[in-house]
């Protein structure tokens, strides 16, 4: 019996936050995409220049084995799979309603998922207390389920001389395996196995595959559960290489899988969330991933190796967040993730200050609200990246231990609050572009730091791995920005522009001149950026751009209008590149550089003495304000700076500003201390460059004054 299933897929234009998939065709380059899985799970798939996809899952569930996430990458093609859904793969559910590029183009009722979720848990607890998966209630008879319209594959006659290969186990208890899945892998091609030809579940300690000869990589996963379904072990257990010549067995025993993972940090810690990487490249072809994140406090082992691969590549990773334990004082936590190349090693590592960058983190918020952040790193090696986010509790000020090695990225990005509804998102808060830390450094983030304004995308890498879309580029006479309101004064980081909810109202607009006649004009809607382009008139032009935002909204406060004016000489582009890490659009054959950054200004405010709650202490104010121009635009020296302020949003005083040199001018608000407690400041700024270039800018409700 096959039963179809309608799947829910949401499309957004850029939603919460970020890892591998092939990309999708519902998703095009610089964009970004939701998509529900049966079981609930939400996926947020970002899309690079590149063809790398960044992304950020969501568990429907909180905690167990629904809350356990598989990534598999198998022949080619992406697949994220719940922990309660990995022992029915092709045997009852049907590995194409866990593909994420299938997944983006279909539609259903959210209700759905949420019910199916819910029944394949308490189905995986029922089979996880026998000791035996399938075959029983939701897969009685038979039953089998797939996405709807999903093709079924069909038998393809061999065209070599097949193997019958046993890969043998015992499970952690010690006897012969009937749970837990086994995955072979071609390491000569790796298009010789289909994506579900690739594994095989244990049963009677014996996982069968049938292939041609050729070398090949075997691995045993092995899991245990408590009576309420939540993980309490997980065993990774390798054959990294093996040549088969005729019918084989192999063995992969959980307790070969004798290595521990453990962490020894500096300060004591923790362990939240953790999980294990393995990746198995071939010759040639699509490389076989395991990404099993396991979930808080679930201990690892895996098996060790000695002798390094000569077929292929192996590489893998233990990722692991902890944290500090309850106390007074400033919260810190560790996130760490170490890669190994061509053996599996011992898992004890030992950190020391050398091994991570010490972050000073602030994250602000005007209210108290229950967030979330993701941090995710991507090794050099990867196709793509990404973790589940955490809860966090804003506003908060804590130390973050981050990994730091010259192949290792990080990204993802912080959500101000969960959005209400059986279907929780992101809201009101910033991403993070791709960056790198040097071990033994200390540096300071601030996130959603007041006052929120329109900004751009930053390139904080020279690599060209990865690829940065500029906020205002030119190519001949074609005109392209990309430039999102509400970004913090982080650079690298960018708010969540018009993207709102339904208790939200979220306005904006935005107009183009040349010379003051009207190029373009518009309303964005639903989306994160001002994202457009137009053609210009080639000869040597003053050009306008004018960008207004506002979102009101009962978790918004402070930052909630802006009005944001450029002008800027701009002329025809011919023979201009720009670095490899910027791009300006793309192309069919990856992107294109062939464009020039425009020398728009651009604005970083530092409030003196804000609070982590976007508020100061009633007395003098002051602001330092830092101008510049676009990344890699031909930027002239800055001129001059005004600063103006006002606590009723209509009367305007001048401050005393004072230039300190580079762009930077610090102001003086001279108001008695009565005047400011209490209020709401908005302000008004204006900035200038040798060249004619300008920026006008206002920020209502930009910060607050403590009622002290």
């Amino acid at each position: 019996m096959r039963r179809t299933l309608s799947v829910f897929a949401v499309l957004l234009a850029g939603s919460a936050g970020l890892t591998g998939l092939a990309p999708p065709a519902a998703v095009a380059a610089g964009t970004s995409a939701t998509a529900t899985l049966i079981t609930g799970d939400r996926i947020t798939v970002r899309t690079a220049p590149d063809g790398r996809d960044t992304f950020e899952i969501q568990p429907a569930a909180a905690k167990g084995m629904a809350r356990a996430l598989v990534h598999l990458r198998l022949g080619g093609r992406d697949y994220e799979v719940p922990g309660t859904a990995l022992p029915y793969l092709g045997r009852g559910l049907d590995l194409n309603l866990f593909d994420v590029e299938a997944l983006l183009a279909g539609a259903a009722n959210p209700a759905d998922a949420a019910t199916f979720g819910a029944a394949l848990a308490k189905q995986f607890n029922e089979d996880n207390a026998r000791g035996h998966f399938g075959g029983q209630g939701l897969f009685a008879n038979g039953a089998r389920y797939a996405l709807a319209g999903a093709p079924q594959r069909e038998a393809v006659q061999p065209r070599s001389v097949m193997r019958t290969v046993s890969v043998d186990a015992t499970d952690i208890a010690g006897e012969p395996a009937d749970t837990g899945i086994a995955f072979l892998y071609n390491t000569d091609d790796g298009n010789t196995l289909a994506a579900d030809e690739n594994f095989n579940y244990f049963a009677g300690g014996t996982a069968k595959f049938s292939v041609p000869d050729g070398h090949y990589s075997a691995l045993g996963v092995f899991w245990t559960a408590d009576a309420d379904g939540n993980p309490t072990e997980l065993r990774f257990s390798a054959q990294p290489e093996f040549a088969v010549k005729a019918d084989a067995t192999v063995r992969v025993d959980a307790k070969r899988a004798s290595a521990k993972l453990t962490w020894v940090t500096p300060r004591p810690a923790l362990l939240d969330d953790t999980g294990f990487l393995f990746r198995r490249a071939a010759k040639t072809g699509p490389a076989l991933v395991v990404d099993f994140d396991a979930g808080p406090g679930v201990p690892i082992s895996v098996s060790p190796s000695a002798v390094p691969v000569r077929t292929g590549a192996l590489q893998t990773y233990p990722y692991s967040r902890l944290v500090s334990p309850p106390g007074p004082g400033t919260p810190y936590e560790y996130v760490l993730q170490k890669a190994s190349i061509g053996t599996i090693p011992q898992q004890r590592y030992v950190i020391t200050a050398k091994d991570v960058a010490s972050v000073d983190a602030t994250y602000y918020s005007e209210y108290r609200s229950a967030g979330l952040r993701q941090r995710s790193g991507m090794f050099t090696f990867e196709d793509g990246g990404g973790r589940p986010s955490h809860p966090i509790d804003l506003p908060r000020k804590q130390t973050e231990y981050v990994s730091a090695a010259p192949d290792l990225v990080w990204f993802g990005g912080v959500s101000k609050y969960v959005l209400p509804g059986p279907f929780p998102g992101w809201a009101g808060g910033q991403y993070e572009a791709f960056h790198g830390y040097q071990g033994g450094s200390t540096v300071t983030e601030g996130w959603n730091r007041f006052p929120l304004h329109p900004a751009g995308a930053v390139a904080l890498r020279t690599d060209p791995t990865v690829y940065t879309l500029p906020a205002a580029t030119r190519a001949g006479d074609l005109l392209r920005f990309s430039i999102t309101p509400f970004s913090d004064n982080e650079p690298g980081h960018t708010g969540f522009g018009y993207y709102g909810e339904s208790r939200d109202t979220v306005t904006g607009h935005y107009r183009l001149t040349q010379d003051g006649t009207t190029l373009a004009e518009g309303t964005p809607s639903g989306g994160f950026e001002v994202a457009f382009e137009r053609e210009a008139g080639a000869a040597p032009s003053t050009l306008g751009l004018t960008v207004d935002a506002g979102r009101t909204g009962p978790m918004y406060h402070q930052s909630t209008a802006s009005h944001t004016e450029w002008t800027w000489q701009s002329q025809h582009v011919e023979g201009a590149t720009l670095p490899p890490a910027l791009y300006c659009a793309r192309g069919e054959n990856g992107p294109d550089r062939a464009c020039a950054v425009e020398p728009l200004l651009t604005l970083q405010y530092a409030v003196g003495g804000l609070r982590p709650d976007g508020s100061t202490l009633s007395g003098p104010q002051s602001l330092d304000l830092t101008v510049g121009h676009l990344q890699q635009s031909a930027a002239s020296p800055v001129t001059g700076a005004t600063v103006q302020y006002s606590t009723d949003g209509t009367t305007w005083l001048d401050a005393a500003v004072t230039a300190r040199g580079n762009g930077v001018f610090h102001a003086d608000f001279p108001a008695t201390t009565e005047a400011f407690r209490g209020t709401d400041v908005s302000l008004r700024v204006t900035a200038s460059d040798a060249a004619g270039a300008t920026i006008a800018e206002s920020v209502a409700a930009a910060y607050h004054v403590y009622l002290s």
